[in-house]
Order: structure tokens, then sequence, then C-alpha cells
């Protein structure tokens, strides 16, 4: 979760961030659809939306309380899928 927060705020670089939000220009392979690791985020933070995972990606202590608490909960239940961070936004 700490390096989705650097891709989210783009300071990892413009490319990575393309690439979470899948502005690429290439062929779709066949096949079903791949699990995205936006879909993995979205599930360890239990928000639904890329628009509030990004705006909760840009308040840093957020960001981080949110990877604790989710890294806690799945060190505890491994299969349980409760929401983690809820964001007033």
């Amino acid at each position: 979760m700490a390096f989705a927060g650097h891709v989210l705020r783009g300071s990892s670089g413009k490319d990575l961030l393309d690439v979470l939000e899948g502005k690429l220009n290439s062929k779709l392979s066949q096949g079903g659809p791949r699990k995205m690791w936006l879909d993995d985020i979205k599930s360890w933070t239990g928000l639904d939306s890329y628009e509030k995972i990004k705006n909760l990606a840009n308040d840093r202590k957020s960001w981080m309380i949110c990877s604790i608490v989710s890294l806690l909960i799945q060190k505890k239940t491994a299969n349980d899928d409760d929401t983690v961070c809820t964001v007033p936004y």
C-alpha cells in the first residue's frame, strides 16, 4: 500500500500512473478480464471508486493510517473482506 500511495500521488513518475489508470496504447489479449492492482487496493481500503482512493492517497497521513489498519486487519483475518477505511469525501 505504501508504493500505491506514491504511484497515486504521481511522485513515482507519470509512467506508473499512466499504467495504473490504463492510459496505454496496446491490444487486449484474449481471455477473461485480468485482476487489476486497483481492484486489490479497492478491497484493501474498502473504497469503491478510483477518485476516493486518489483523494485518500493525496492526504499522506490518512493514507498511512489506512495502510497500517489494512495491514493489521489482513494479518488478523486473512479471509475477511471488511471495509477498512472510510473517507469523508
